[in-house]
């Protein structure tokens, strides 16, 4: 596996320029690998023929960007055939039958993804994460501040004074509440 994992690491260096965070197989053998592959903001399922040499020749791969990804997206069936289909918007890969079950690797994904998405939005430093609070905490005082009902309790006596005047000038003879007292 050191060899494996170092032929992954230099293919990811090279193709994409950073180097994987975490390498998960699916299933490896001496002349394939099937990996799932956690990239800063990305995941790859990759499948691998692997040469004598030891070096790796990507047969296919499926790429999904932190940024394109929604939870429940990524979607995983069986074939007739027994193999596993992995598929994201447009895009999917075949992996060869395995022991685990394919929504193992569909939440290992999705889980990837989702600790991205929160590691993106999280604050890095005390000062970002304080201006964070602050900004939270002035949304949420205009928001009460606009659903605030001392206006709505203005405008209903507003509205209240301005109909007992329109029935007293529709009415002269009546006598409200008021002044029948």
């Amino acid at each position: 596996m050191v060899s494996f994992e170092a032929a992954i690491l230099a293919w990811c260096d090279e193709t994409w320029g950073q180097k994987p965070v975490l390498i998960e197989e699916w299933v490896v053998s001496d002349d394939s690998a099937q990996v799932f592959i956690k990239l800063s903001n990305s995941v790859l399922i990759v499948d691998f023929m692997i040469e004598r040499s030891g070096d790796l020749i990507c047969q296919n791969h499926l790429h999904i960007p932190q940024e394109r990804w929604n939870p429940g997206s990524i979607q995983v069936f069986r074939t007739k055939e027994g193999k596993v289909r992995f598929r994201h918007r447009n895009s999917e890969i075949i992996f060869a039958a395995h022991f685990r079950a394919p929504e193992w690797g569909q939440s290992l994904l999705e889980e990837w993804l989702m600790g991205q998405r929160g590691e993106v939005l999280r604050p890095k430093d005390k000062t970002q994460r304080i201006a964070s609070i602050r900004r939270n905490k002035e949304s949420i005082r205009r928001n009460l501040h606009s659903a605030s009902l001392d206006s709505a309790k203005i405008e209903m006596q507003i509205v209240s004074h301005r109909l007992e005047s329109a029935e007293k000038g529709l009415n002269p003879h009546v006598l409200t509440n008021d002044e029948s007292e």
